[in-house]
């Protein structure tokens, strides 16, 4: 190779370096739209609202949430997948997005993004039914769904982790006939309504009518008990290996700037782990803690997670 390719090289590799950085050093280059994949009023809603909220002073740039529905989030998280990555457009999706990969719903899963990190986690989800329903614990429950199969009605989404709950119940001896309303807040409607028998909620939303009366929580999907809820049993305290906490992430398009990830990911960490003002927040809502995984820890947790869903029939 001549002298002079040598040196045109040298000065095309250091032009993309210091493109690179200025990249990275101009973001956020405007609004970053941050794409939720359930409608609004839900829980992947609220906390992707609130952690905007904190993030915008923090990043100097609007975080607008624009929620895409349908498909049990895959629409959604296509659009993102299929977006420039230059750092303005982002995911925020739940572990959900697993069982739809699972599932065969989705022929991608979150490895073909760019993962910026976990950045809250829920409780446990609940499963409620109305509050004069004739069932007074999960296990009357499950006895009346064998004693007139496909007769009692379970929200069950579509692909997603309320499906994956309703197909190991129904794999352990259950007979639920499932109903897909929508996301949480759908789900929540759904049972306050009378359309259908049981629903799965996060704890944040059922627990106002149950306290009132409306709706009785017959079990949590969490690892243990929740200070929360301390006299109603786990799933798995009640012989079912069935356990889940949702955890929810951002996910850039593939091709995003390392820099800008990094600085994405930090302003997280920040508000996640050293705003005491978010950390009241979330769990007068959601009776959730701050919780953060860096995007190394969330990409092995979600494989993990994923492992196991994948073993399951959907």
């Amino acid at each position: 190779m001549k002298r002079r390719d040598l040196f045109g090289l040298a000065a095309a590799s250091t032009l993309a370096l210091a493109a690179g950085t200025a990249s990275a050093a101009d973001w956020p280059d405007g609004p970053i739209q941050v794409i939720v994949p359930f409608g609004a009023g839900g829980d992947t809603d609220f906390n992707a609202r609130l952690l905007s909220k904190y993030l915008e002073p923090a990043l100097g740039s609007s975080m607008p949430v624009v929620n895409i529905t349908g498909a049990g989030g895959t629409i959604a998280a296509r659009q993102v997948m299929d977006a420039d990555p230059d750092g303005q457009t982002v995911l925020f999706f739940n572990t959900s997005f697993l069982a739809s990969t699972a599932s065969g719903m989705a022929d991608f899963s979150f490895e073909d993004f760019d993962m910026v990190g976990i950045a809250a986690e829920e409780p446990g989800a609940v499963i409620s039914v109305a509050g004069d329903a004739p069932w007074a614990s999960m296990q009357d429950l499950i006895d009346a769904s064998k004693a007139d199969p496909g007769s009692i009605d379970l929200t069950a989404n579509t692909g997603a982790t309320t499906y994956l709950i309703g197909s190991q119940l129904n794999a352990a001896g259950a007979e639920f006939n499932f109903v897909d309303v929508g996301g949480a807040s759908g789900r929540l409607t759904a049972i306050l309504g009378g359309n259908v028998d049981v629903s799965q909620n996060p704890i944040g939303q059922v627990l106002p009518y149950a306290e009132n009366g409306e709706l009785k929580i017959l079990a949590t999907m969490a690892a243990e008990r929740t200070d929360v809820l301390p006299d109603v049993p786990t799933l798995r305290e009640l012989g079912y290996d069935i356990e889940l906490q949702l955890e929810y992430f951002y996910l850039f398009p593939k091709g995003v700037d390392p820099e800008v990830i990094d600085s994405f990911a930090a302003a997280i960490q920040q508000v996640v782990e050293g705003d005491a003002a978010y950390a009241d927040e979330i769990y007068k809502a959601y009776y959730q803690k701050p919780h953060w995984l860096d995007r190394d820890a969330a990409n092995a947790r979600l494989r993990d997670v994923l492992s196991v869903m994948e073993k399951v029939e959907f």
